[in-house]
């Protein structure tokens, strides 16, 4: 089991005995606004249908990832072409990722479809210029904030991307508005649910309990040479003594979404102190997340020991003595994956220059979302976030290998360079 999984079926199983969303394995069983109830919701339900083993939960999850491989072998084939899609099919028949997830309790497996089905809806939109794509795109996307909230700003991408391209249609700003507006209706009731719960419109908490346990002392560990772990906890004490002094003055206990608010002001302040340094890291996080190899789903997946991995215990500050201990105390297996990860990343960055030049509206929305879910852990380098766009990160990755290829054809060989030099 993974880390989360454990809290997926606590909630789930609230859901189902006490009608809750709880983290809280024990009464009063307070309101939860640090996850989202899509997947704890999913588990609810095959364990309300009777299917109380964790196979049956594989058995459904495997069925999810192999639908979603027929949805973009269909609707992929107008947007890039049959070669393209077939070679994406095989990817994601092989990728570690997708041979692993699904056989965890974890939100990405239910997370993909709405991550797919809303990209090419919006390329078929893109295509046509059709209402019924549209919608179809903005419903799958709100379901998909349901899941996983690191979807909410997708949308709004979308929107800037379509209109990049057609910014002089009257009509496009109509629909890219209901788009919008659509996928805001689609979140509202647990937006509702969360401002009835805690006088605030919000998600989750997700946002500030990773920018204070997790930016602020990865940027304290370079900034200060902080080891982590030290960094971890007295942000924690930091929190807490804040939300105390906070408490005593407005004479009652914070609720959950106050916290969060303190905590995020006190991350976000620390963070400004260190800008370069801030900086710096969310780069590193950004190569870490584009070429991370998922290798602790993929290694309970095999049944391997995941304490065989050191990367993320590695203390060292300096990003060229951070690489050269992870090769020599690593696993083969997983230097093997991270290589493959590299290659494709290299390519994929690559694959920018012709999908830049191609003009084509939906390859750049592809470009875009790419880097949106790359980006996004920021100094955290979670390869988990990479998943749901795993297929279009290859696909960037073929374009860069094949203008690759081109360009060598293309090129001259040095002897011919130096004969018309000499004639000349």
């Amino acid at each position: 089991m993974a880390i989360d999984s454990p809290v997926y079926l606590t909630m789930s199983e609230n859901l189902l005995q006490h009608h809750v969303f709880s983290m809280s394995s024990s009464e009063p069983f307070p309101p939860d606004v640090f996850r989202t109830p899509g997947y704890p919701f999913f588990l609810a339900l095959i364990q309300g249908l009777g299917m109380h083993s964790f196979y049956w939960t594989v058995f459904w999850q495997e069925l999810i990832y192999l639908a979603c491989i027929a949805l973009f072998f269909v609707q992929g084939r107008p947007l890039f072409g049959e070669k393209i899609v077939r070679i994406g099919v095989i990817f994601l028949l092989l990728e570690p990722g997708g041979l692993s997830y699904p056989k965890q309790l974890l939100s990405e497996t239910l997370f993909l479809p709405f991550v797919f089905c809303s990209l090419l809806a919006m390329g078929a939109y893109m295509h046509k210029a059709r209402w019924q794509p549209l919608i179809l795109s903005a419903c799958a996307a709100g379901l998909g904030a349901w899941v996983r909230p690191a979807i909410i700003y997708l949308p709004l991408v979308m929107t800037v991307c379509v209109l990049v391209f057609t910014y002089k249609e009257k009509r496009v700003w109509l629909q890219q508005g209901v788009f919008l507006l659509v996928f805001m209706v689609m979140i509202s009731p647990w937006l509702l649910r969360n401002y009835n719960q805690f006088g605030q419109v919000i998600i989750s908490g997700q946002t500030s309990n990773m920018l204070a346990g997790y930016h602020v002392p990865i940027t304290w560990e370079s900034a200060k040479n902080e080891p982590f772990e030290e960094g971890f906890a007295e942000v924690k004490r930091l929190v807490d003594q804040a939300v105390e002094q906070k408490s005593k003055k407005l004479g009652r206990p914070l609720n959950q979404v106050e916290r969060y608010q303190l905590q995020q002001k006190f991350a976000l302040n620390e963070l400004l102190k260190y800008p370069a340094d801030y900086a710096l890291e969310w780069l590193f996080g950004i190569l870490k997340t584009m070429n991370g190899g998922n290798a602790t789903e993929v290694y309970r997946t095999l049944n391997l020991r995941v304490d065989r991995l050191h990367y993320f215990a590695i203390q060292e500050t300096n990003f060229v003595k951070k690489v050269g201990i992870f090769l020599l105390h690593q696993d083969f297996l997983f230097v093997l994956m991270v290589f493959l990860r590299v290659l494709i990343g290299i390519f994929a960055l690559l694959g920018v220059v012709p999908i830049y030049k191609s003009k084509n509206a939906f390859l750049w929305l592809m470009l875009l979302t790419n880097f949106y879910f790359i980006c996004l852990p920021g100094p955290m380098g979670y390869a988990r976030f990479r998943f749901p766009v795993e297929v279009f990160w290859f696909i960037q990755a073929f374009y860069g290998l094949t203008f690759f290829t081109e360009w060598l054809q293309k090129r001259k060989p040095a002897t011919e360079l130096v004969q018309e030099a000499v004639e000349n």
